[in-house]
């Protein structure tokens, strides 16, 4: 779809005052990769919208993380919008994908879930901790179970911690490591589970009411979400304008409306 969106722009009739209207410019269509049926909420609208610019948005699904890049690198979709900064330079260092950020998006909090206590001061000895298995989930996982005092992590450990950099276990809890995606689907059997907030909402767990330790403030960018593209068409304008629709107010009450805030907006 790269090449239908350059000749798309390449080939738009111009109107007498030289202005490209979207009634003359041949339509082109941009498949972008999401991982969870609630980012539709947030895309379809904008789908609306540039469906009378031309601009034709297909949305494909992916069932986990591992997936979007890959398939973003190789031509089979143009966008995706379904990770966070931190996320997003793992894959790019350790894979050598050729692909680059061009908007943020939001933060989608990472809490701890428990079918079985209603604080964290409950957890004991023994008891079992499901986390993210990838890098900078299972890292960004680590850190939230740092701040809920569960442990602490060597300072030498980096942006993205691991099991092993943990230096004490002021409880001493196992960890069970395992696909993002699959976390929620462990709690009947674990004694708590971080899971994050897309894979969330998407179980219907209400972050509010069920969970119980939260993130707090973000330092920096690492846990932004971000709307990634190959590097080629980094500047590829219609890309741009579909980041431009996404930066929205109207993308902004939907957070409100639809995620009762728990999506934050991080292009501000």
């Amino acid at each position: 779809a790269a090449d239908e969106t350059a000749s798309a722009e390449t080939t738009a009739d111009s109107t007498e005052n030289g202005e490209t209207t979207a009634a003359n410019q041949e339509e082109v269509t941009v498949k972008i990769g999401l991982t969870g049926s609630i980012y539709e909420e947030i895309w379809n609208p904008i789908a609306e919208e540039l469906k009378d610019e031309g601009i034709n948005i297909e949305l494909v699904q992916f069932s986990d993380f591992s997936l979007p890049n890959a398939a973003l690198d190789s031509g089979e979709i143009d966008m995706n919008a379904f990770q966070h900064h931190a996320y997003f330079d793992n894959e790019v260092e350790t894979k050598g994908y050729d692909i680059s950020a061009i908007g943020d998006t939001f933060v989608i909090a990472m809490n701890l879930y428990s079918d079985k206590i209603t604080d964290v001061s409950e957890l004991k000895d023994g008891d079992t901790i499901a986390i993210p298995g990838d890098a900078s989930n299972g890292g960004r996982a680590l850190k939230l179970l740092e701040d809920a005092g569960i442990i602490e992590i060597s300072e030498d450990a980096g942006a993205n911690p691991e099991v092993s950099d943990i230096e004490n276990y002021n409880v001493q809890v196992e960890f069970v490591e395992a696909d993002a995606s699959n976390i929620y689907s462990m709690l009947p059997d674990v004694t708590a589970a971080v899971i994050n907030g897309n894979y969330a909402l998407d179980c219907g767990i209400d972050p509010q009411e069920d969970g119980i330790f939260f993130e707090k403030e973000y330092d920096d960018d690492s846990y932004f979400c971000l709307i990634a593209v190959r590097s080629e068409d980094k500047d590829n304008p219609v890309y741009k304008r579909i980041v431009e629709a996404f930066q929205s107010e109207s993308t902004k009450q939907i957070f409100q409306d639809v995620f009762k805030g728990f999506f934050v907006p991080a292009w501000e």
